[in-house]
């Protein structure tokens, strides 16, 4: 019997005036733009409790809603920004990723939100380099965003 393994991973758009968050990261061909999240993952005590404070504002926490909770850690830890309580699911995708010699299986999931005001961001200088703001425009002009982005994005006015 075999047992299939999946990766899930949850992301965000998030806008800023018509301007998307993107974070640069050091990938094995290169700087590129991504969109912000990260692998979901068991949380230790520590982040639980990061996470639980986090969501204090914004809601109820619930152990269970893990796609949010991932997005909520990652860009705390890595940019320092609180996302606020409205986020809408965007959009989802399978792939297969070359890893250490094996194909993973991915699934990624991708949330929208929309910030009313421009956030302070620090960046962790780990995972993370830097960030930029790009419209819908120099996002489908970049070499260095995925194609996947691009093509999600051609789809952007299905965002409420």
């Amino acid at each position: 019997m075999s047992v299939c393994k999946f990766v899930c991973k949850s992301r965000i758009l998030v806008e800023y005036l018509g301007k998307f968050l993107l974070l640069e990261r050091q990938l094995s061909n290169g700087p590129m733009f991504v969109l912000p999240g990260g692998k979901v993952e068991r949380f230790d005590e520590n982040e639980s409790e990061i996470v639980r404070e986090l969501n204090k504002d914004h809601h109820e926490y619930n152990d269970n809603d893990v796609l949010l909770n991932t997005l909520r850690r990652e860009l705390y830890e890595e940019l320092k920004l609180n996302l606020p309580r409205e986020i809408d699911y965007f959009s989802s995708s399978f792939y297969m990723k070359p890893e250490g010699g094996q194909e993973e299986s991915v699934i990624d999931v991708v949330f929208y939100t929309q910030l009313r005001e421009r956030p302070e961001l620090v960046v962790d200088g780990k995972e993370v380099t830097s960030y930029t703001w790009m419209n819908q425009k120099e996002i489908l002009a970049s070499p260095q965003v995925h194609d996947w982005l691009k093509k999600a994005l051609k789809v952007f006015d299905r965002v409420p």
